[in-house]
């Protein structure tokens, strides 16, 4: 696992409503059911992007949450540090709390290059991309169901 998997959870949450029509307000509870997110958690998850304008929440019978920005703005790489509260790039592969270039540990420079290719995919994919290839997936699993039945 290399993200927390709260920043997984927010991940699939904002694909969900990445693959919304414009406009298109989408319930916690039907979030919850499509990605298997426990509600107490997925609560706090979206309370949290909001709160960092990742998403915005509207109250009431036409509730639900959107995206904030069009999803081809939001990078995955600001999904993931608003909900882990920090660059998970920092962090020793190996979790030793006093890793770095002083006193490092045995994957200390394999894991800086791959931190730092790993940053940069976030950086440079969005959601609109996750949610094309969410959407491509769905059809497979579409017509791969109606050809067994």
């Amino acid at each position: 696992m290399i993200f927390t998997r709260t920043s997984e959870y927010a991940l699939r949450a904002v694909t969900v409503l990445a693959m919304q029509p414009a406009g298109k307000r989408t319930g916690a509870r039907e979030i919850s059911e499509a990605e298997g997110i426990p509600m107490p958690f997925l609560w706090k998850i979206l309370q949290n992007l909001a709160r960092r304008r990742v998403v915005r929440s509207f109250k009431g019978i036409r509730g639900g949450y959107e995206l904030a920005r069009p999803s081809d703005r939001i990078t995955l790489h600001e999904v993931v540090f608003a909900t882990d509260g920090m660059d998970f790039s920092n962090q020793c592969v190996l979790g030793l709390p006093h890793c770095g270039q002083e006193n490092s540990c045995p994957l200390h420079d394999i894991w800086k290059r791959i931190r730092a290719d790993m940053t940069a995919m976030l950086e440079r994919n969005t959601l609109a991309d996750l949610a094309r290839v969410a959407r491509k997936r769905a059809v497979k699993k579409k017509r791969g169901s109606a050809t067994r039945n």
